[in-house]
């Protein structure tokens, strides 16, 4: 594929139980090379679902998978989809 479509999102406000839970056992499901779907809005039509929604890899080779601590209570996680025929 000559341009494949990329998303980027960011997850606010992760709690600093689920970064130890939910956040590592995606992780550790996805590995380096999973793949996930990413559906930027579940209210849309089926035909806008088909066309907005990504299938790719959520990790590439550089990426940083860490969450980053804003404030003693609260995380945040940055993802990019590049997406795979």
């Amino acid at each position: 594929m000559a341009n494949p479509r990329i998303t980027r999102f960011t997850l606010p406000l992760l709690t600093n139980s689920e970064i130890r839970a939910q956040h590592r056992a995606m992780a550790a499901a996805l590995g380096v090379a999973g793949d996930a779907l990413w559906i930027p809005d579940t209210g849309l039509a089926l035909s806008e679902l088909n066309t907005r929604s990504l299938w790719g890899a959520i990790a590439a080779s550089g990426d940083e998978a860490v969450a980053v601590r804003d404030h003693p209570t609260t995380n945040s996680r940055s993802f990019r989809i590049v997406e795979r025929l």
